[in-house]
Formats: structure tokens, sequence, C-alpha cells
């Protein structure tokens, strides 16, 4: 069994939550590591300690500077530019994202089965790194 690591970088409670029990619900093998900030999620990665398997990044949280996370992620780290990154928000929102075509977008207004059922079709996903 090979263990998966999910970055969760919000601020919210009810998504740390969702996220643990949807994660564990639809992967047994994935561990959620939960970063209450973007740029300690910043430091984490650029201290190259360990590498996500993918990202999940909520882009409503408190000082997020969503398009300078997305562009380390995609284009100033080599070892993370793999990485998938799913930006979770608000559809209005969605205008900001610089690097719209570096990531996948899930609206933040979910219901628990709505999230369920998006990890599981992630999972699928060829190229995510998680089939």
């Amino acid at each position: 069994m090979t263990v998966k690591t999910c970055l969760l970088i919000t601020d919210d409670p009810d998504d740390h939550q969702a996220f643990s029990e949807a994660f564990a619900e639809v992967s047994e093998e994935t561990i959620v590591l939960i970063v209450l900030d973007s740029q300690k999620a910043l430091e984490m990665l650029r201290a190259k300690k360990h590498a996500p398997d993918f990202i999940f990044l909520d882009m409503s949280m408190h000082g997020i500077r969503i398009n300078t996370f997305l562009k380390f992620i995609k284009f100033d780290h080599s070892d993370l530019n793999q990485v998938p990154v799913v930006v979770y928000g608000d559809h209005g929102e969605f205008y900001r994202l610089e690097y719209a075509s570096e990531v996948t977008f899930f609206n933040k207004e979910y219901e628990y089965s709505e999230l369920r059922d998006f990890l599981k079709e992630f999972f699928r996903i060829p190229g995510s790194r998680l089939v």
C-alpha cells in the first residue's frame, strides 16, 4: 500500500473536518496535512522536507496570495510543478487566478456528498498521480 499525502491549506475548521472525512472515505491510503496559512505552507514547501502528492488550496482564506502561491508551485519549483493543485472558492473569485489553466477548480459552496464525489472522480483522473 502506497500512502499519499494531501496538503490542505485552509483556515476553515469546517473544511478541515469535511476534507478529512471525505478523504478517509474515498482513499484509506491518503493522509491529510492541514496548514492554516498559505505563507506557512510555502515555507514548508520551500524547505523541501516533504513534497505532497496533491494540494487543496482555499482561495477565500484570509491573507492568501493565491497567484504567488500558484506561481511558486507551478513555475518556480521544479520538484512541485507536477503536483496536482485543486483551488476551491466561490465561482466569483475564479477571475483572480492568473494560472487557472494550471489548476482544477472546486466550488467552496459544496455539500459533503459533492466533495466526496469530486474526490472519487479526482482519484480517477489520469495524470493526477492518484490512479
